[in-house]
C-alpha cells in the first residue's frame, strides 16, 4: 500500500507540467499558431521562477517572474508567427535554442555554474496537513498542482461553455470567415499564443524549478515541452482527453522513476529515462491520422488572405 502511495504523489507530481504546457499549447493551436516552441517557454519560466525567487526570497514572487518570462518568449513567437505571417515550425524551434541559450549564459554569469544556487520553493502545502485523514496526503504537493487542477477546470469550461472558446476554435477552422463574422482574428491569436500558451507554459517551468525541486539547472525540462506538443496532438485538442494523456505521460515517468530505485536487471538508466518517450511515440503512431486538428493549423492570416 505505501508503495502504491508513494507511486501515485510520483505519478501525479510528474503529470503537472507536462500537463499545463499541454493546455497552454491547448489554446495557441486551437487559434491556429503551431507551438514547437514549448520546450524553449517551460526553460524560460524556470529560469525566471528561481531568478525571482533569489532575488526576492519570496517563490512566489518567482512564479510570476516565471509566468512573465514564459509570456515574453511566446510574445516573440507570437510577433512571429501571427504578426508577420513567418514559418510557424521554425519560429517555435528556434526559440527553444533561443531559451535555452540566454538561460544557460545567465545561470552562469549569475551563479558561475550551469547549477543555481537553491532557492526558496513551494514544494509542499502545509495548510491541508490539518485535514482529518487525507491531510497527510495533500500535503505533500506543491500548490502549483492544485492551481493546475483549477487551471484544467477553466480550461474545459472556456473552450466547452464560453463565447470565447467558441472564437478561439472558429479563429483555428476559418479565420477568414471568423473575420467576416466581426472576429478579432489577430487580437485574438496573439492572446492565445502570447498571454493563455505562454503563461501557462511559463508556469509549467516554474513548477519544475521551485515547484518539484528548488534550483534551476540546463535542459532541466528534459523534453517536457515536446511531450506537450505531443499529448495535444493524441490528445485531439479536447481538454479531457488532453488530461488523460498527461497522466499516461505521468504515469511512465513514474515508473521510470521506480525502475531506476529499483533496478534489479541492471539496466542502463538511460534507457529506463526513455520509457515515458518511447510510450508517447508509440502511442502518437495510433494518432497520427487524426482528423481533429484546427483546420488552419499553421496557416498565416494576413490581410484577409492566407500567406504561404
Amino acid at each position: 500500500m505505501e508503495l502504491l502511495t508513494t507511486f501515485l504523489i510520483s505519478l501525479l507530481r510528474l503529470s503537472v507540467p507536462v500537463l499545463l504546457a499541454a493546455f497552454g499549447n491547448m489554446y495557441c493551436e486551437r487559434a491556429g499558431i503551431m507551438n514547437l516552441g514549448a520546450e524553449g517557454m517551460m526553460i524560460a519560466g524556470a529560469f525566471g521562477a528561481v531568478l525571482g525567487a533569489y532575488y526576492s526570497n519570496n517563490p512566489w514572487i518567482g512564479v510570476l517572474c516565471g509566468v512573465l518570462l514564459g509570456m515574453f518568449i511566446a510574445s516573440i513567437h507570437s510577433l512571429i508567427s501571427v504578426e508577420f505571417g513567418g514559418i510557424q515550425n521554425i519560429s517555435g524551434l528556434g526559440l527553444n535554442t533561443l531559451a535555452a541559450g540566454i538561460a544557460a549564459f545567465f545561470c552562469q554569469s549569475i551563479f558561475g555554474s550551469s547549477l543555481s544556487e537553491s532557492v526558496p520553493s513551494i514544494q509542499t502545502t502545509e495548510l491541508l496537513g490539518g485535514i482529518p485523514v487525507l491531510g497527510p496526503f495533500l500535503r505533500q504537493f506543491s500548490p502549483l498542482l492544485y492551481l493546475t487542477i483549477a487551471v484544467v477546470i477553466l480550461s474545459w469550461f472556456v473552450m466547452k461553455k464560453t463565447v470565447l472558446g467558441t472564437h478561439i476554435i472558429a479563429v483555428g477552422d476559418d479565420p477568414k470567415a471568423a473575420e467576416t463574422a466581426g472576429i478579432q482574428v489577430w487580437k485574438l491569436r496573439h492572446l492565445c499564443v502570447s498571454v493563455f500558451c505562454g503563461g501557462l507554459v511559463g508556469l509549467a517551468g516554474a513548477y519544475l524549478s521551485i515547484g518539484q525541486l528548488s534550483f534551476f539547472m540546463e535542459n532541466m525540462t528534459n523534453g517536457k515541452g515536446m511531450l506537450a506538443v505531443i499529448a495535444v496532438k493524441m490528445g485531439g485538442w479536447e481538454p479531457v482527453r488532453i488530461v488523460a494523456v498527461a497522466l499516461f505521460f505521468g504515469f511512465f515517468d513514474a515508473l521510470q522513476t521506480q525502475l531506476q530505485l529499483n533496478n534489479a536487471l541492471g539496466i542502463a538508466p538511460e534507457l529506463i529515462q526513455l520509457l515515458p518517450y518511447l510510450a508517447g511515440l508509440v502511442a502518437l503512431a495510433f494518432t497520427a491520422n487524426s482528423d481533429a486538428n484546427p483546420k488552419a493549423l499553421r496557416q498565416p492570416y494576413l490581410k484577409n488572405k492566407y500567406k504561404f
